[in-house]
């Protein structure tokens, strides 16, 4: 029996080492994720200020937190109270900001940006939680294009200032973390397929964009301010074969929340839009197109209620059904699935206090076999009804706990 046992130990060492992945990096084998030779299931939390806030630099901090002293406090309690609760890891969004936030630190310190950088991945893995860092640089308004005042399809265009930024900038990250197991994995964007086939053409911008507050607006967007369907899909391509050329030990998802449901109608019709909902069945393509192989996991975000579940009666499938099938087509598909946000729709709290919407979702998805979740939202008071704590939502927190006792408990990250 011992000798069939060291055998099988032999074997899992093999196996380990013939993938290619090192102890304490999180890899997949077809639609599952494994660690250390064991499957690997976690629910962790969205953070999403967590590294601009510790940094002083979000342009939410001084209205939400009185001082960026007490900002950066603020982030320390959250990620401690994230490891107390029991959660795994913590998703967070990773760039410089908005163009004036940037002005802050980044562009006049990179040392002491990547400095402070260190200081919140080790505050992470001091805590024992791994993190999912969402690079979101790929052309989202406020980022880079903002800065140097292009258009957002500039991200596209190797002459650009934007695109030579974004790809500087995911080489600092990337080549910095690299060899480290506390990233879990590279995120690419947040949300980005809800922002594909929508005409910007002569849409305001967002003041906070801007590199200096007090400046007259700028004109209005450009249709080179729109990204379709097949510019994003490049991208994640392009994005994550860079990615892996410099790191072989990480995975990448897209951070995408799913296509929106006439995504068929606004990809044939852009920029008029013709608008008509896919079928379910078209859904389900739409949402497999939208994340190329390139990418290791499937990334979606879900929000629902239970009055929804129980009343929707003009769909083919419940909300919940429908999120149901398009998990399980993934991993027919052959890759694990990441629900990157999960929460009861804001104007749906009062009626469900407890949070049971989002609990009886979670046990939806252990037995479809998802493989990581995020709640949303952490200790994030610009969103005070969707802000989860473990005094706030008791029942939630213990249930997610136990979720992790069953599937990660041979996670002792860190060493």
């Amino acid at each position: 029996m011992k000798l069939m046992m060291a055998f099988g130990g032999i074997l899992l060492s093999c196996f380990a080492f013939a993938t290619g992945n090192k102890p304490g990096f999180v890899y997949r084998q077809n639609e599952k994720l494994f660690l250390n030779g064991q499957e690997y299931r976690a629910i962790g939390v969205n953070m999403p200020n967590l590294s601009q806030s510790y940094m002083g630099t979000w342009h939410h901090d001084l209205e939400i937190y009185g001082s960026r002293e007490a900002a950066r406090k603020a982030m320390i309690h959250g990620v401690k109270e994230a490891a107390k609760a029991g959660f795994k890891f913590i998703r967070f969004f990773a760039n410089p900001g908005y163009a004036y936030d940037m002005t802050l630190l980044y562009m006049k310190d990179r040392e002491g940006y990547w400095k402070n950088m260190d200081e919140v991945l080790d505050l992470c893995r001091k805590n024992g939680l791994r993190v999912i860092p969402c690079l979101n640089v790929s052309g989202k308004a406020g980022n880079f294009n903002e800065y140097y005042d292009e258009p957002r399809q500039a991200v596209l265009d190797p002459d650009s200032k934007t695109y030579k930024a974004v790809y500087e900038y995911i080489k600092q990250f990337v080549s910095r973390y690299k060899d480290d197991p506390v990233v879990l994995m590279w995120e690419l964007e947040n949300e980005g397929m809800l922002k594909v086939d929508i005409d910007r053409k002569n849409q305001k911008r967002n003041p906070a964009v801007t590199i200096n507050r007090d400046q007259k607006p700028r004109p209005p967007y450009t249709r080179e301010d729109s990204i379709t369907f097949d510019m994003l899909v490049k991208l994640y391509e392009d994005h994550t074969k860079f990615i892996k050329s410099i790191d072989k030990n990480h995975l990448v998802t897209s951070g995408d929340a799913g296509v929106r449901r006439e995504c068929g109608s606004r990809r044939r019709t852009f920029p008029d839009c013709k608008y008509r909902n896919d079928t379910f069945r078209e859904h389900i393509a739409h949402n497999l197109l939208s994340q190329p192989e390139i990418l290791d996991v499937f990334s979606y975000h879900s929000y629902g209620s239970l009055q929804q579940d129980q009343t929707e009666t003009k769909q083919q499938f419940s909300p919940t059904e429908r999120k149901r099938r398009v998990y399980r087509a993934s991993m027919a598909a052959g890759a694990p699935v990441f629900i990157g946000e999960l929460s009861v729709r804001g104007k749906y709290i009062e009626k469900d206090p407890e949070q049971r919407w989002t609990m009886q979702f979670i046990d939806m998805a252990e037995t479809e076999g998802v493989s990581l979740i995020a709640l949303w939202v952490w200790h994030f008071d610009w969103q005070p009804q969707l802000n989860m704590s473990s005094s706030k939502y008791p029942a939630l927190v213990k249930h997610c706990a136990g979720f992790n006792r069953k599937y990660a408990a041979h996670d002792k990250f860190p060493e």
